[in-house]
């Protein structure tokens, strides 16, 4: 069963419900593939489109959980969490994998991973297997004589002694325990992954492995590597999802990836989870989990038929090469050692640039931004060496650099070894033959995040990238989301309108350098419109008044 990028909205189906009735409703809603337990696989002509799904994240028993800081089962009130290190979940992992390929299902479905893991540095990690293994791993980092110590003992003195709440940085050996338990989800996985590869080897068809995650920070963007598509959590911040899309494209490269919608605790209302769907689409990440009623779902299924479409024609954005005028830096080691600060920063620096049209996606690795591009870090204070060098020998050589704060690195330990850039500031300095400018942080280590001032943004894009036309522009009263990929000799310009209403009498404007001499487009929406528009030539540019839509929409250029 391979996934289909283009068709990534995982459905389960709920126990007790007529398996062949919930396939056609999931199929009328564009949500694919089906999540059926294990335990009562549905019939053979609909397994084999299905996922078994695997409670991973849960311990078999209280006394097989992992154990917090105080020593109780890890999982507070809720249900008791597994063990990352322990051997005797990573073979029930593999059982239930072989149950569900005997079974005839496609693959896993692997349900929340990184369950011990959400519960913070002190909710769990302290059990005989985890301190083991924390144990060998403090060996190796200090050598041989380093003697053994009773960890568990060590936290709850340093948490009795303690006067406020304890971080990693209070702990003793904290720095080491967090990166412990950040590679424990990674080791886990890999196992888990292997397992089930193992257990279908014999199989003719590909056994996927796909896995949804409870919450959402540098452990998990890593360890989805080894999936063969995943879930994470929704957009953790206001606005319209552009950067947390982006993010989470950049971590799954050309992997199905799709997002949860928001919980019981705080749902969305079916317009917001509508427009998520819309904003998921230009960056080929779905909603999964949808059943909204009425004219909700029939937006969210008519996104998703056109993505289908795109796919079907080659031009799925997974698969497409985005324009990039700059490039937000995700570095997992600064996530890491900033508790998240930096991927929230991430985050809101793409949705800064996306409200003025600029086409700015995530990337993990320096050498991933194409050499025309400026690259932006978002309180990158915590880089990793090895980053901090690359980026400053392509700051010398004549690269844009947007900095919000000022960037830093740190040792393997998470240790700050100070600044590696000069000061900068909004209007750009010279370093060697780059420019690099600087702004106020976007997530301050205190105090509440601030808005990024238009102004100033304006005026530090201005000094890296010229004040020449942009790839893309918008004028009109509605607020559209433009978002370019190309594919092949074809440029497509994914547009999402933000507000309630249609967008009517909207002009958009696009370099004439990335259009070529093109005069004449195709546009596609999802709420019906099937058009050619005709592009006019002005200057070092092209515009044209987009047909009037609500949603999501395609305009295609074959330049």
């Amino acid at each position: 069963m391979p996934l289909d990028v283009a068709a990534f909205a995982p459905y389960r189906l709920a126990p007790g419900a007529p398996p062949e009735e919930v396939a056609r409703i999931a199929a009328s809603l564009g949500d694919e593939p089906l999540v059926a337990s294990a335990a009562a696989p549905p019939p053979a002509a609909i397994a084999n489109r299905a996922l078994a799904d695997v409670a991973c994240g849960r311990a078999a028993s209280p006394e097989e959980a992992c154990r917090a800081a105080d020593g109780s089962p890890a999982g507070l009130a809720g249900p008791p969490r597994a063990c990352l290190s322990a051997a005797r979940q990573r073979e029930r992992i593999a059982a239930a994998a072989a149950d569900a390929f005997r079974a005839g299902f496609g693959g896993v479905f692997l349900d929340r991973p990184d369950g011990a893991l959400a519960l913070g540095l002190l909710g769990a990690g302290f059990c005989d297997a985890c301190l083991a293994a924390f144990g060998r791993q403090l060996a190796r980092e200090y050598g041989s004589h380093f003697q053994p110590l009773d960890y568990l003992a060590v936290a709850r003195e340093a948490v009795t002694v303690s006067s406020g709440a304890l971080g990693y940085a209070q702990l003793p050996f904290g720095r080491d325990f967090l990166r412990f338990r950040a590679g424990a989800l990674d080791d886990a996985l890999r196992a888990y992954v292997r397992g089930a590869r193992d257990a279908a080897r014999a199989g003719p068809a590909p056994f996927e492995v796909v896995a949804q995650f409870e919450a959402l920070g540098p452990a998990q963007l890593r360890a989805a590597r080894h999936l063969d598509g995943a879930i994470f959590p929704g957009p953790e911040i206001a606005g319209a999802g552009i950067g947390h899309f982006r993010l989470l494209r950049a971590a799954m490269k050309r992997r199905p990836v799709a997002i949860a919608p928001p919980g019981a605790a705080a749902p969305a209302s079916p317009a917001v989870l509508a427009r998520l769907a819309a904003v998921g689409a230009t960056c080929g990440v779905e909603v999964s989990g949808l059943e909204p009623a009425g004219p909700a779902g029939d937006e969210v299924a008519a996104v998703r038929k056109l993505g289908r479409q795109l796919a079907g024609e080659g031009r799925a954005p997974a698969f497409g090469a985005p324009v990039a005028e700059c490039c937000v830096l995700y570095s997992a080691d600064a996530d890491l050692w900033t508790n998240g600060r930096h991927r929230l920063s991430v985050v809101r620096a793409g949705e800064a640039l996306a409200a003025l049209h600029l086409q700015a996606p995530v990337v993990t690795r320096v050498q991933d931004v194409p050499a025309e591009a400026a690259l932006v870090l978002a309180d990158a204070e915590a880089l990793s060496s090895q980053e901090a060098k690359e980026l400053e020998r392509r700051l010398q050589a004549g690269a844009a650099v947007l900095a919000f704060g000022e960037p830093g690195q740190v040792d393997e330990g998470g240790r700050p070894a100070g600044a590696f850039l000069p000061a900068g500031k909004p209007g750009g300095v010279k370093v060697g033959s780059g420019t690099l400018a600087v702004l106020p942080p976007l997530t301050p280590e205190k105090g509440a995040p601030a808005p990024v001032a238009p102004a100033a943004l304006t005026k530090a894009l201005a000094a890296l990238l010229g004040r020449g036309r942009r790839a893309a522009g918008v004028s009109g009263r509605s607020p559209l989301l433009a978002v370019m990929y190309r594919s092949g000799e074809t440029l497509d310009v994914h547009l999402v309108t933000l507000g309630a209403e249609r967008a009517q009498g909207v002009t958009l404007f696009l370099a004439s350098d990335l259009a070529g001499g093109v005069r004449r487009g195709r546009f596609l929406s999802a709420d019906g419109s099937d058009v050619v528009i005709r592009l006019n030539p002005s200057g070092y540019q092209l515009s044209t008044v987009l047909p009037s839509f609500h949603g999501y929409g395609v305009l295609t250029l074959a330049t």
